[in-house]
């Protein structure tokens, strides 16, 4: 190597926009301008020339915060004829055209982008999935028992998901549910198959049979055999409420509050992983709890910090409320960055800038740091249970009265002496 070559840092400019504090990254242009060229060539040759709708949309991908995201997307299967068709219309793209495209990260971002740029309406990703959900599992299914189901599915079950998440956001523990439901209908219909025999031929014997033979799940079956019978495709038949278990999974109290110490002072330890934490082993939170949360949900109020959870004002003590600070700001600095893609300042942001980190990612993160979600939060719930009675326990963690009134029952105390306490206040 010659001497004046040692320790030199050659720099090349994008010939594009002339920086070159990005690097290069084809055809000698900057992953930006490279995207620019890319996406005005397949609209039309000429950004100049753009019409409105189709000039919103180069704007809002061009803008993107990543744009090596979009670059990706370019590439995938289905994009080109989507330009292609919005080249030759001159309209903007709409949820139809990308629900055919296949669901990848980089479809999903591209989705979000436009979202957020009012390229593309706000709509509930979770709950418009649902339909397709369902259809790709009754695909698999023998054509028999599609007919039986898919009507069921459409104008049934979805139907009522709809209505009970009227005016809220979808939750995926929703989208969960309805597909365990489509899968244990599926599984009673294949069962009476090899019983020999029909839905409408069913007995509830036959039906008792069928629930105690499997898990607990089977019970989801509820819905599909209340509207079997008001359709008159089964006979007289009930299935008992889905029993709600008692809680089986717990750390001992000192392990507990060992982790918890863990989370406060642990600073090797990550953000996410100190925060939740902190919140699972104190106030017994499940996930799917949490990550509906955004920055402004974290108030300050005085001296104090407060965290809005369910319409519930819950003060945070001392560190705990630290981590919640420090979680917010790190939370809006990467919004900040993102919100090109993002309406949303998620309080834990996942991959993808308009969702929050999936519950099954933050689960596997949590467990791979030394903590376990349900036996914690079983631990911390039974730990409140334990010095509250259920009316403040429902208060304090946001949960129902009813769940509330377990959890003292599994807890075993007599609150007689808690009132006598509080009435010498």
């Amino acid at each position: 190597m010659c001497g004046p070559c040692v320790g030199s840092d050659l720099t090349y400019p994008c010939e594009g926009c002339g920086s070159s504090s990005d690097g290069i990254y084809r055809a000698r242009l900057c992953s930006r301008c490279f995207l620019k060229d890319q996406l005005a060539e397949r609209l039309g040759g000429d950004e100049e020339a753009l019409p409105s709708p189709l000039a919103d949309t180069y704007l809002a991908l061009t803008g993107a915060g990543r744009p090596h995201s979009v670059i990706y997307w370019l590439s995938r299967e289905g994009v080109s004829d989507l330009l292609d068709q919005l080249a030759s219309t001159g309209t903007k793209p709409t949820h139809q055209q990308f629900d055919e495209l296949a669901s990848t990260p980089a479809t999903r971002y591209v989705r979000d982008l436009l979202v957020a740029a009012a390229v593309l309406p706000p709509r509930d990703e979770y709950l418009e999935a649902l339909p397709r959900s369902a259809d790709d599992l009754l695909s698999q299914a023998p054509d028999h028992h599609r007919r039986i189901v898919t009507p069921f599915a459409h104008w049934d079950l979805l139907h009522r998901v709809r209505r009970a998440n009227r005016g809220r956001a979808t939750r995926i523990s929703t989208q969960n549910r309805t597909r365990s439901t489509l899968r244990r209908v599926l599984e009673l219909l294949t069962w009476l198959d090899d019983e020999g025999t029909s839905l409408d031929q069913l007995t509830q014997l036959d039906l008792d049979r069928w629930l105690d033979e499997g898990s607990i799940t089977r019970r989801d079956v509820r819905p599909f055999i209340t509207w079997a019978e008001r359709c008159g495709l089964a006979s007289d038949l009930s299935v008992p409420p889905p029993r709600i278990a008692a809680p089986k999974t717990f750390i001992k109290e000192e392990e507990r509050v060992q982790q918890l110490r863990h989370c406060l002072s642990a600073e090797d330890l990550p953000g996410i992983v100190r925060t939740v934490g902190a919140l699972v082993l104190l106030f017994g939170f499940p996930y799917t709890r949490l990550l509906g949360l955004t920055i402004h949900d974290v108030i300050v109020s005085g001296d104090a910090v407060e965290l809005s959870i369910d319409g519930h004002s819950l003060r945070l003590p001392p560190k705990v409320d630290q981590l919640l600070l420090e979680q917010r700001k790190a939370s809006a600095e990467r919004w900040i960055i993102n919100q090109t893609a993002s309406t949303t300042p998620w309080l834990f942001p996942g991959q993808e800038p308009a969702r929050p980190i999936r519950s099954e990612y933050l689960g596997l993160l949590l467990r791979r740091h030394g903590f376990e979600g349900l036996a914690s939060r079983n631990s911390a719930r039974l730990a409140l249970a334990s010095d509250l009675p259920a009316s403040v326990l429902a208060d304090l963690t946001g949960t129902s009265i009813s769940n509330a009134t377990r959890w003292t029952g599994y807890a075993r105390r007599d609150w007689l002496d808690y009132i006598a306490s509080r009435t010498q206040i």
